[in-house]
């Protein structure tokens, strides 16, 4: 019989040593030998690839190809095809000769913008003088992690024809390290000796077929100086969290080459890199530059190559990777659990208490940013550990005290209640260090804040940011009902005309002019948004129709929580027959797992889109923050989103 797993040899060996194995095996679920419908679309709108190939010697070489929108598409699930006459970056990078001695190539389609991205393996042939195809044999999405947010232009005039010639070289130059010490991303390519065989699962080469190699290419990021140059030639990558699947470094258990690239986004430079490539586990790691998993991997340069980008590319930092992880200041052991006490506790209204809390030895807290969150650990009444994650309303300039405020969710999955009836003052609570899926970036020009309900309070923390910095800004705050208007108060006095309240019931009611508030924005206004997924949904449709840059919207959901309408749904799974029951109270993801439904997932917010999957019927009812318009017509994110009848039909 045999073993359904997609993964090679050196995948599974190193996902074993990692212990994260049977992470890995449902994780691969969502390797396909199809493109999911949703990212037929994202692939025709990039301006943006990351290939990588192999040349003549065996070196692996990983590649940037840039170019107008069209110059990639996907004509259909099983093929790619790139338009070489829309490209901008050079037709003599190496990966143009490298096809035609080794077809099988990494694809990596990511938009820095939006941090979305779409992992293709495949064989590439000509079709004619200028375009080639791709015939996918493995196809997948990636978590957004690690990704800085960066914008890309391209303006007039369009010609790569005036371009410098390449250089080459073995060792790097003084430039050259300088790019690396201060990059905060790269992209890697990887190899293996194996192919994927009909029903998609990857398969080692026997003795006497021909040596082809299977190619990969993916992205890796950290604040700049994650990457060390340790003795002039050789990097030095930490190797952190992931999707557990461990496709690069699997290659290079098996195969240790490797290619690296560089964007110098300033310079308008790409520097290539291609060596030996080695895995280091269970490093010394005293200032936590792995973040738990003392994982390095090396590359010794043996080539390089450095191409000039025309200067009609145009790259803009918006924001780093919320996840990026920090290296400590010190030898000493971090410190990754804060105990903490309950020094007040507030009613702010009907639902919504407040709760300030100090360190229990009479210590200054660590610093945070505003849009940080602490992971606070619960005990609930089943017994379960659990953590849950609560903004920080609190000023980023006091690290004395945290203020928290926590809303009663009674379709909740238990975490507020056990806070709001179990936790009192003087009672401790641990928790984790504070962590920022919502940074307010640092962005010169007018800044819009929309909080809904209990979003208001990472909005909170960036208002008072804000109006201390005497930074123009405007903030909107809607509510059901004016009784629902936590810290109106504080708002007031912090914004004061800047502020504008809404509420759909009660007395005068007063509707948040979503569409008028961005079409009437100054040009350079970047959106912080945070409230309910239809909110967050709408502002995300309306910067389509306003041709608002996707990179000028920021947003964080709380995630779908239950409702009392909620039904019980029949989820039937069309590649087994099976049906699921879901009860009202439980999430379609929760009922697969129980039932040993091998799905991926990730966040279970409906935030990073791991576990969306295909609908063969019924109708859905997103609750998601993560597809956009066209792919909800086929997928969704069973993490949160229900059923609007009683059964569903999915392709699992």
């Amino acid at each position: 019989m045999n073993n359904p797993t997609p993964f090679h040899s050196g995948e599974l060996k190193v996902q074993q040593r990692a212990k994260e194995a049977s992470i890995a095996q449902r994780n691969g679920t969502a390797i396909s030998h199809l493109i999911i419908p949703g990212a037929i679309p994202f692939i025709a709108q990039q301006n943006m690839l990351v290939v990588t190939s192999v040349d003549h010697r065996k070196k692996v070489w990983v590649s940037i190809l840039i170019g107008d929108a069209g110059f990639v598409s996907a004509p259909d699930p099983e093929s790619i095809v790139i338009d070489t006459t829309k490209l901008l970056t050079q037709q003599s990078d190496i990966f143009w000769r490298n096809i035609k001695v080794n077809a099988q190539i990494g694809l990596l389609a990511i938009e820095l913008s939006t941090r979305r991205r779409l992992r293709v393996n495949g064989t590439i042939s000509q079709l004619n003088q200028t375009r080639f195809k791709i015939n996918v044999e493995q196809a997948f999405p990636n978590c957004p992690k690690y990704i800085q947010r960066r914008s890309l232009d391209i303006s007039s005039p369009k010609s790569s024809a005036d371009l410098p010639p390449v250089l080459t070289g073995h060792y790097l130059t003084n430039k050259h390290i300088e790019l690396i010490q201060n990059a905060d991303s790269f992209f890697v390519g990887s190899a293996n000796t194996s192919f994927s065989n009909s029903d998609n699962k990857k398969v080692e080469r026997s003795q006497n077929q021909i040596e082809l190699l299977s190619c990969d290419a993916s992205h890796r990021g950290g604040f700049p100086g994650f990457v060390e140059v340790i003795d002039g030639k050789t990097l030095r990558i930490p190797d952190y969290r992931g999707n557990s699947m461990f496709n690069t470094l699997g290659n290079i258990e098996n195969f240790p080459f490797a290619s690296i690239v560089f964007i110098d986004f300033e310079n308008l430079k790409i520097l290539q890199l291609s060596g030996r490539a080695k895995i280091l586990w269970d490093q010394h790691d005293p200032t936590d530059k792995t973040a738990g998993t003392r994982r390095f991997w090396t590359l010794a340069v043996d080539d390089w190559q450095e191409t000039t980008l025309p200067d009609a590319v145009n790259w803009k930092l918006l924001d780093y990777s919320p996840h990026n992880p920090r290296e400590t200041k010190n030898t000493q052991q971090t410190i990754r659990r804060l105990e903490l006490k309950v020094e007040k506790i507030e009613q702010k209204s009907k639902r919504v208490k407040l709760f300030r809390l100090v360190s229990q030895k009479g210590e200054l807290l660590p610093a945070f940013e505003p849009g940080a969150h602490l992971p606070i650990e619960i005990n609930l009444s089943t017994g379960e550990k659990v953590k849950r994650h609560y903004s920080l309303l609190s000023s980023s300039h006091d690290n004395r005290f945290y203020e928290i405020a926590v809303q009663l969710e009674a379709q909740g999955r238990g975490g507020s209640m056990f806070i709001h009836q179990q936790i009192t003052v003087g009672s401790t609570i641990t928790s984790g260090q504070p962590q920022n899926n919502f940074p307010l970036s640092p962005i010169s020009g007018h800044t819009i804040l929309i909080a809904g309900g209990i979003g208001i309070t990472p909005i909170l923390s960036m208002l008072r940011k804000l109006s201390e910095e005497k930074r123009s800004f405007e903030i909107h705050y809607a509510a059901r009902n004016p009784s629902e208007f936590i810290f109106f108060k504080t708002i007031n006095s912090l914004a004061g005309d800047k502020a504008s309240f809404y509420h759909s019931s009660g007395p005068s009611p007063k509707r948040l002019p979503l569409q008028k508030i961005m079409e009437s924005a100054p040009g350079h206004s970047h959106l912080f948004i945070c409230g309910p997924a239809r909110m967050i949904n709408s502002a995300r449709t309306l910067t389509e129709g306003l041709n608002w840059s996707h990179s000028r919207l920021h947003f964080e959901s709380f995630g779908a929580t239950n409702s009392a309408d909620d039904k019980a749904i029949d989820v039937t799974l069309k590649k087994s027959a099976r049906v699921i029951k879901v009860k009202p109270t439980e999430t379609i993801l929760d009922a697969l797992i129980k039932s040993n439904v091998p799905i991926p997932f990730d966040c279970k917010r409906g935030e990073c889109g791991m576990c969306a999957t295909k609908i063969i019927s019924g109708q859905p009812e997103h609750r998601d923050i993560y597809l956009n318009q066209d792919e909800r017509a086929q997928q969704i994110c069973v993490c949160v989103s229900r059923a609007k009848g009683s059964q569903l039909t999915l392709d699992l």
